[in-house]
Order: structure tokens, then sequence, then C-alpha cells
């Protein structure tokens, strides 16, 4: 029997015993167990058993789709088939891109790992397992030239851990062991550490719209990096004087991100948008301006949630940050989501406004931040969305830190009297009668609450 006809068998019986019971038909095998099961253990050896060999047909699978995926590309079916890669080839029966890459990936390198390989085609490895090895062969080879014996005996070593993370770490520790030491009789050799041509950064965006990455950076690079964190990750005293609640890892990761945004403000960095310096692309589709249309007059299987270009989508609270100091164009859209009309941009801050600001509030107004003026959003004390005036009143300036704080805190900010910016502190919990007494912004703090401390 054809290889092709074996394998359409084995999907058609497991269709068959996956198919629910219904009035004319008792149902598949599999279907049955998975819809009642013994709760006293009676089909404990039946469940165990078919989760094991099942194991074994998603790992057999994966190692088949990887090896026919090359195959693919040595013998020019992407091109027969009117796309660029086999990888193309993989999307197009439905595969996601993250699993079509894995596959090409693991079929590129499985010349490189025979002996991995013969185990794989029992049905022993993931597919998701061997990547990584795959992968952590390439990255120790760019380190350390190998032989053959040598890198049988790397892809022995990363056989052995447990998880693909095991794996990556297990390559990035015999990298480091064994880098060769520095030819004294060539002078001109680069150490492993000194090499800027082996670094790689890697940024993921998970399932939960949070973006995580990873970092190999020469030890110039490193040192740079840690010479533009360092002095941004220094706590940040709480208003009462108390200390920051941020660990280390969250002040890193602050300091990160602001040192992004200082360089997306920067004017000679370039641009893909005609000159204009976008730090974020968000879309936020609202209602037309037509005072019959409701809320369900949007195309059907569109989505009302706001969505940034690369993390997807976010909620209302980010929505509003980001809302607080940005550039908007209008796009009208006709019920088939195609463009009618594209509006002109209007920018929410304007740059005397800005410097009225600056003026003012000389930095971060949180009380007992002050952080400097180039740190911070212009926030609106009442949203634009809700009717707020784009005015000296009604705007102040906020660090991002603090900025986040405002929007998804109790904390509130209102312009008083004086027109300068005043803070109220949260609701306590356990004190729900007790007056939220008004601090001052940063800039004004005193040491007294007496009306003329601040004259």
């Amino acid at each position: 029997m054809a290889i092709v006809d074996v394998i359409t068998e084995f999907a058609d019986a497991l269709i068959e015993a996956l198919s629910p019971p219904t009035l004319a038909a008792p149902g598949g095998e599999l279907a049955r167990l998975c819809e009642s099961p013994s709760t006293v253990g009676f089909d404990d050896a039946v469940i165990g058993q078919a989760m094991a060999q099942l194991t074994r047909v998603v790992n057999l699978a994966g190692t088949a789709m990887s090896g026919l995926t090359d195959a693919a590309g040595r013998a020019g079916l992407p091109a027969r088939k009117r796309v660029k890669t086999s990888t193309d080839l993989l999307k197009q029966l439905g595969i996601t891109p993250a699993a079509a890459h894995r596959y090409a990936r693991t079929g590129h390198a499985a010349h490189e790992m025979p002996g991995v390989m013969a185990h794989a085609r029992t049905g022993g490895i993931p597919i998701e397992q061997l990547d990584a090895i795959g992968k952590g062969i390439a990255f120790v080879d760019r380190r350390v030239p190998l032989d053959q014996d040598r890198r049988a005996d790397l892809a022995r070593r990363l056989s052995c851990q447990v998880t693909p993370a095991d794996v990556s770490h297990r390559a990035r520790e015999l990298a480091l062991e064994w880098a060769p030491a520095v030819d004294e009789a060539d002078p001109d050799a680069v150490p492993v550490a000194e090499n800027p041509d082996l670094n790689e950064m890697t940024l993921v965006t998970g399932d939960d719209g949070r973006t995580t990455g990873t970092l190999d950076l020469d030890a110039l690079a490193g040192e740079e990096l840690n010479q533009a964190l360092d002095p941004l990750c220094k706590p940040v005293p709480q208003p009462d004087g108390s200390r920051d609640p941020r660990s280390a890892k969250q002040r890193r990761s602050d300091a990160f991100a602001q040192v992004i945004r200082t360089y997306l403000s920067g004017r000679e960095r370039p641009t893909v948008s005609g000159g204009v310096l976008p730090h974020v692309t968000m879309i936020v589709r609202t209602q037309s301006g037509d005072s019959k249309s409701t809320p369900d007059s949007a195309p059907e299987g569109s989505s009302q949630v706001a969505s940034l270009g690369f993390t997807g989508p976010i909620s209302p609270t980010t929505v509003g940050l980001v809302l607080c100091e940005a550039a908007m164009r209008r796009v009208i859209l006709d019920q088939n989501s195609a463009p009618l009309d594209v509006g002109r941009e209007h920018r929410l801050v304007t740059a005397g406004l800005r410097r009225a600001l600056e003026a003012r509030d000389r930095g971060c107004a949180f009380p007992g931040c002050g952080r400097p003026i180039s740190w911070t959003d212009a926030h609106h004390c009442t949203p634009w969305s809700e009717g707020g005036d784009t005015a000296i009143d009604n705007c102040v300036l906020l660090c991002r830190m603090h900025h986040t704080v405002i929007h998804q805190t109790g904390w509130e900010v209102f312009i008083g009297p004086d027109r300068h910016p005043w803070f109220r502190p949260p609701a306590d919990p356990h004190h729900p009668d007790r007056r939220r007494e008004p601090i001052r912004s940063n800039a004004r703090r005193t040491m007294t609450a007496a009306p003329t401390a601040a004259a």
C-alpha cells in the first residue's frame, strides 16, 4: 500500500473514532471515552495508553512533515505551485507560520544530527525539541569550529535536555565552555565575547499580547546598553517618601522602554511614514458621524476592539494612555472595510502648548517624581474623548510610569483654582471615609500644606 494511502486510512480511522454520538449512530470509541470517562479508574489504562500512542503519532507526524518540507524545497515544488518557499506551501495547508518555519528549520538541520533523527523516526522526540536541538547546534557552530565527531557529541548532549528552553540554555553553556582561547600567534583574532558578528536578538509576541525577547550581545554593545539603562534604573520614592515598589527587573524594563521612547522622539531617526515620527500605530474603530448609526452598524464580523500594529488588541485603559498625546488620522470605510476618505491628521498637543506645559510643570508633575521634561507625555485631566479641551488648564506632564499609574489606578489629577496640577491619592480601602487630601505637583512641593506655602 502506498504511504499516502496508509496516512489517509489512519486519518479516516481517527476521524471515525472521534465522531460524536448522535441519535442515528453511537459515535466513535474515542468520542465516547472523552464524553463519559469512568471516575473510578476503569478507563485509566485505555486513556493512558491512547495518550502515549497518540504522543508517538504526533511526534512521528512532525518528523515526517519536517522531512517532506525539506524534500519539497529541494525538489522545486514551491516554484511549480507558484509560491516562494516550502514554508509557504505549509501555510496554504492551514499550518500556522510559526509551525511552518519550525518544520522548515528542522528539515534543513536533520543532516546535522543523524543520531537524533534516528530516535525521532521512532516517535521519541517532539518536533519542538528537534527544532531546539538544530538551532542549538547552529548556535554553537557559529562560535566554535565543529568537526563531525564533535557535532555528533553536541547533538547527543543537547538531546538529553528535558525542554526546548533547556536545550537552548545548554547550547549557550557549551558555546562558552568550548570557545577557543585567543590565538597568541594571531593578534587580530577576535574573542567570542567581543565578536559583533555573533550578536542576536529575538522578539516574540505571545498569545496574551505581551512581548518577550532575548539578547546576545558582544561585550562592547552590552556595556553600552548597561550605560544607557543604569541611570534610568534608579528607584523613585513614593509621594509619602516610602521606597519604590518596583523590583529591579521592573525598573530595568521601564528604563528600556524609556530609551525606546527617547529614540522614537528623535528627529534624525529613519522613518517609514513620510517623515512622520510614530511611536506606535493604533487603530481604533469608531461609529460614523451619521446620527442614524448604531453600535450594530459596523460591518458584520468586524472587531470593535482597538489594536496596536505589532502586538495586537489592547484594553480601553491603554487606548486612553496612547490617545493622551497622539497624532490621529480619520479614515472612513465602506461596508466592506474599504477606505472611502482619509481625513487630515490632527495632533492633540501643539508645540506651543507643549512649551507652556514644560514651563509650568518643569518635568513629571507627579508628587515626588520630577523626571526630566524629555521623559514626559502630555496627559488630559478630562480625557479628550470625553470632551476635555486640549488646553493648559486641562493638561499635565507625566512620565510614562506615572502616566500609567493615573490611567490604571485610583490616582486622580486635576487643575486647581491656581491653574496648577493637583493630585488626589486613591481611596484607602481600610478607611473608605477618610478624606483624600489633594497633593501639590512635584514642581510646587513644600514642607507644609499651608495655603501660603506655594505662593
